[in-house]
């Protein structure tokens, strides 16, 4: 049970804490009190009765336990503040408590402030680190004063993120307005200014006949030029960086003579800094066919640029992880599990069984942890390194997998019957080997004792998608772990039984993603086999 409450500490400087009262206005804020010592309740009653917040008072809500909380939780919609215990019905149920409001819930506005006298149940930094509170305080160390600074906090960031909320929506709402309006101006083809200016996007109207081109307000700050400048198409190509310019004129002449929409991404000069945009337009004849009059929109596009450089050199530091993985990472390894089994036959004969087991158990994990390790990089590198997209008779693909895995078919005495209509695939040859060697493996592997395992591998086409199955008769999934299965080093079965790093579904489910599709299992429950299932989109060439 959790410690009794120094009365006297916590009300120590209460008449100060009251004394800041401002005059009411609007609804109170909702504050659920939760602990399960009912001489908490009173006591934080007593230090919050005048407290005001941004001239609203407050409305207090008991809850004696985490259960009680979510029904308040549920009738309440609107609480802003939770002062929280941690020890209630159970050691953990107030931080299980914090991840139902945040995960389940989806409640990130309202502030949850930890109090607890059993500090070693809920460490601060430990809290603070995996959980989102937005406070900590101990009920040794509580003071009137205490709990209204930390009120008053939680309450105002409340607020202000609930105004956020509020504002993002508004500025959805606009940007979806703006977007409306934007096609409603192109099919009429006016000469209104067509792009606003939300986002970074600016318009422009270009008269080819007068050569002179009026921007709108956010073009002009795009460009570093004063509001209201009108240009000309040589004054544009001088504000484009000099290596671009070429392309720039190139794509503007196939629009002119083709009449195409001109869409361009390309660098500009403001000043001496360097920024992206891209220029999309559509182009009006005359009745003679003529170019007459362009009107455009200017992306500025330097950020999604720069999000892309960034995407570059995470890449080449996830190399340089990998390369940590397979090399030194498991050099260090491989030589304690090296050392292990000499230290154990040197030894041999002053050894008992039980640590002759000792000696297995420390070699194994070695294994296994190289087994995951080697299993992390397979999974980092779909999609990075392997063979490019090629077309690829896909029938082909499953007699090379079933070949790699006859050893494995033949100790499991499996059945393997191959049907349906195999297209060619525009794919990944190594990757979709690896994806029918993974799902086929596990057919076999994951087999009932006793039981003849029998796999069945079938395609098919079906509304422009692959569609491939691998069905067993072995194991099964309780259909409460259908969800767990392609998560990394996710285990439903034990190691004592069936090896495995736990990765090779995550793997298949990355490979399918990585080809824009998906993958998922279908299965009766335990020891009545499994389905599983991939859902490739098809080229249009592929057949």
């Amino acid at each position: 049970m959790p410690e009794m409450i120094d009365d006297a500490n916590w009300l120590a400087g209460l008449p100060a804490a009251a004394s800041v009262d401002l005059a009411p206005a609007g609804e109170p804020w909702k504050v659920l009190l939760v602990d399960d010592e009912p001489d908490v309740h009173p006591v934080l009653h007593l230090a919050l009765d005048d407290v005001r917040i941004d001239g609203r008072g407050l409305r207090l809500f008991d809850a004696l336990s985490a259960e009680e909380a979510k029904l308040a939780l549920t009738a309440h919609a609107d609480i802003a503040l939770i002062l929280l215990d941690v020890v209630m019905e159970s050691d953990r149920a107030g931080l299980d408590l914090v991840r139902y409001i945040r995960d389940e819930l989806a409640r990130r506005s309202v502030q949850i402030v930890l109090i607890t006298g059993q500090a070693g149940y809920a460490p601060q930094r430990q809290v603070v680190s995996d959980y989102q509170i937005d406070g900590y305080l101990l009920k040794s160390e509580l003071s009137a004063e205490r709990i209204f600074v930390a009120v008053h906090s939680a309450i105002r960031a409340h607020r202000l993120m609930r105004e956020q909320e509020s504002l993002q929506a508004d500025l959805h709402q606009k940007v979806q307005e703006l977007d409306a309006t934007l096609v409603v101006l192109r099919e009429s083809e006016s000469n209104l200014i067509r792009a606003q200016s939300v986002a970074h996007v600016g318009s422009w109207t270009y008269e080819l006949g007068r050569n002179e081109m009026r921007l709108s307000a956010e073009t002009c700050r795009i460009f570093g030029l004063c509001a209201g400048t009108v240009g000309s198409y040589q004054s544009y190509l001088a504000r484009v960086h000099p290596d671009d310019r070429a392309a720039v004129e190139e794509a503007w002449q196939a629009t002119m003579a083709a009449g195409t929409v001109f869409q361009h991404e390309h660098r500009i000069m403001v000043g001496e800094t360097v920024r992206h945009v891209r220029q999309q337009a559509d182009l009006s004849r005359a009745a003679d066919g003529a170019p007459l009059r362009c009107l455009g929109t200017t992306q500025d596009i330097t950020e999604r640029k720069q999000a892309e450089e960034e995407l570059k050199r995470s890449n080449a530091e996830l190399e340089q992880f990998s390369y940590a993985i397979s090399h030194d990472l498991r050099q260090p390894l491989r030589m304690v599990a090296s050392y292990m089994q000499l230290l154990g036959i040197s030894l041999a004969e002053q050894l008992d069984g039980e640590q002759r087991e000792h000696f297995k158990f420390a070699i194994d994990g070695a294994r296994r942890l190289d087994q995951m390790l080697v299993a992390l990089l397979e999974y980092s590198r779909v999609g990075r390194l392997g063979e490019p997209p090629a077309w690829l008779e896909t029938r082909a693909i499953v007699d090379e997998a079933l070949l790699f895995l006859q050893p494995a078919i033949a100790e499991a005495q499996a059945k393997i019957s191959v049907r349906g209509h195999w297209p060619r695939a525009w794919v990944r040859p190594d990757e979709i080997l690896r994806l029918l060697q993974n799902l086929i493996a596990n057919a076999a592997k994951f087999r009932l004792a006793g039981r003849c395992p029998e796999i069945r591998v079938a395609s098919r086409v079906a509304r422009g998608q692959w569609c491939l199955s691998v069905a067993d008769n072995g194991v099964g999934i309780y259909p409460g772990q259908l969800g767990r299965l392609f998560q990394v080093f996710q285990r439903l079965q034990s190691r004592a039984n069936y090896e495995g790093s736990g990765v090779g579904l995550a793997l298949c489910r990355k490979i399918a993603e990585h080809h824009g599709g998906r993958i998922w299992a279908e299965s009766a429950g335990d020891g009545q086999g499994s389905r599983f299932c991939v859902s490739l989109p098809l080229a249009g060439d592929g057949g």
